[in-house]
């Protein structure tokens, strides 16, 4: 069955089948409504659906109701209110690619850094911030952040964290060489952070959450950005904040960047902050009327900082999130 979804205050409307997310339904007529994990965790594509009945975290709900686009599907017709939604922009339209192994190293406790290459001739737009997914043999998908900047489109740079046991990042990742080829799907992801908006751009990572921050600093170096950059990484010791001489390449290219290190067991001689990257934040922005937020790791701090970042004063549009959700025990 097929239902009519319409946006209040505009005149914007799409089909979508009662299987169907109302995420996946918006993308599939051309509209983006802002999300990023698509596994109902990050908060980004939270929204209400002012009219109508939807199943959502696994119960019919009849609105008006609170719910993640992601995750909803119809048992009606519905009128829904989205933080926002746009006709798509041309950032590249999500396709398959194959790329090759140029290099990989582990540059941390149990995180990989993997550089790919796609074929002489092939690029692959995408913009900062955006994820992809990798194709499994058995159909299955591990989705990973790009690190890189749109600008080296040649290409991508992926952060993987090794989980024991797991499909992709630990029985696949361990026995690729230079040249090996992956399936991939890309780009995913509606963040797109604006180089000449005025406002402070506060970069929450933890963990290899490192990397869709790194792909935004990255671009603001290509395109010279002088909006206020400030970068709060966590950890729980100093051995977590693998790559460290790329937050001290953004400080000496960016103007108007800061990098602040937070340790959650930081050691006696920690010099740095103690804590959590939120607490951090908040203690150093206590009014967030006027920022805009872009949070990176675990669901634990993605949910955290959402919660701390609105008690702030930071309007829910100007929060975004990529969660860092394993897929299962055999991730």
């Amino acid at each position: 069955m097929t239902f009519t979804v319409r946006v209040s205050h505009s005149e914007h409307a799409f089909p979508c089948e009662a299987g169907e997310s109302l995420l996946e339904a918006a993308g599939r007529a051309g509209f983006e409504i802002p999300y990023s994990c698509r596994k109902g965790v990050c908060l980004t594509c939270s929204g209400k659906v002012v009219a109508g009945t939807v199943e959502a975290s696994g119960a019919v709900r009849t609105a008006p109701v609170e719910a993640l686009f992601c995750a909803a599907r119809p048992r009606s017709d519905l009128l829904i209110s989205p933080r926002r939604i746009a006709r798509a922009v041309a950032a590249g339209a999500p396709r398959e690619a194959e790329a090759r192994v140029f290099r990989l190293a582990e540059v941390g406790p149990g995180v990989v850094r993997l550089h790919l290459r796609f074929p002489i001739g092939v690029r692959v737009a995408f913009r900062a911030g955006q994820s992809l997914d990798v194709l499994l043999q058995d159909g299955a998908r591990r989705t990973y952040s790009m690190a890189n900047s749109p600008g080296e489109s040649d290409g991508v740079e992926l952060h993987v964290r090794i989980h024991p046991g797991g499909a992709f990042s630990d029985r696949l990742l361990r026995r690729l060489r230079p040249g090996d080829a992956l399936r991939l799907h890309l780009p995913h992801g509606t963040v797109a952070p604006d180089g000449a908006d005025p406002r402070p751009l506060l970069l929450l990572a933890t963990g290899t959450g490192l990397a869709p921050a790194a792909s935004i600093l990255e671009e603001a170096v290509r395109r010279r950005w002088t909006r206020p950059l400030v970068l709060y990484r966590g950890g729980r010791t100093q051995a977590d904040l693998y790559l460290p001489d790329l937050p001290r390449r953004w400080e000496r290219r960016l103007r108007g960047f800061r990098h602040v290190p937070v340790l959650s067991r930081g050691c006696a001689a920690w010099p740095g902050h103690r804590g959590y990257v939120q607490d951090a934040l908040a203690a150093e922005w206590p009014d967030l009327a006027g920022a805009e937020v872009y949070a990176s790791g675990s669901p634990a701090m993605v949910a955290a900082a959402w919660a701390r970042c609105l008690a702030g004063g930071l309007p829910p549009e100007a929060f975004h999130a990529d969660a860092f959700v394993p897929a299962d025990a055999s991730a």
